[in-house]
């Protein structure tokens, strides 16, 4: 089911998933055994994608497991992703990114189940931005 993410954003998610509260500009979405937070990124000046992605790779916890940047579609310029196994809490923890010109979304996907991050990608990777 596409779901209203704001500001012209959405994402494809299946299942039960319930919207929570927006604190500090982030949004937390649950399913079972799941959680997303979805926050729009700051507008950025003077900066292209690659200066975008830098920035924000910067920002992010060391030592991803992968990496992921893909061509955009669907109104989407492109996209960056970098995954996280988390051995102790046993949790898989993805940061994906979507951009159009100098704006993002960012939405973090957790997952207790370490063994398919798929569905987490395939979120990421269905969202959208119409131009309303």
């Amino acid at each position: 089911m596409r779901r209203s993410l704001g500001d012209g954003w959405s994402i494809e998610l299946s299942g039960p998933w319930t919207r929570g509260r927006t604190t500090d500009w982030v949004t937390t979405w649950r399913a079972p055994g799941r959680t997303m937070r979805v926050s729009p990124g700051n507008p950025w000046r003077c900066a292209d994608g690659a200066d975008i992605i830098a920035s924000l790779d910067a920002k992010l916890p060391p030592d991803p497991v992968g990496r992921v940047g893909e061509g955009g579609r669907d109104g989407v310029g492109h996209r960056a992703a970098w995954l996280y196994r988390q051995d102790g809490d046993v949790e898989f923890t993805v940061y994906g990114y979507n951009f159009i010109d100098r704006t993002y979304l960012e939405t973090v996907f957790i997952s207790a189940d370490t063994t398919d991050p798929s569905w987490a990608f395939d979120a990421w990777r269905s969202v959208t931005r119409s131009a309303g």
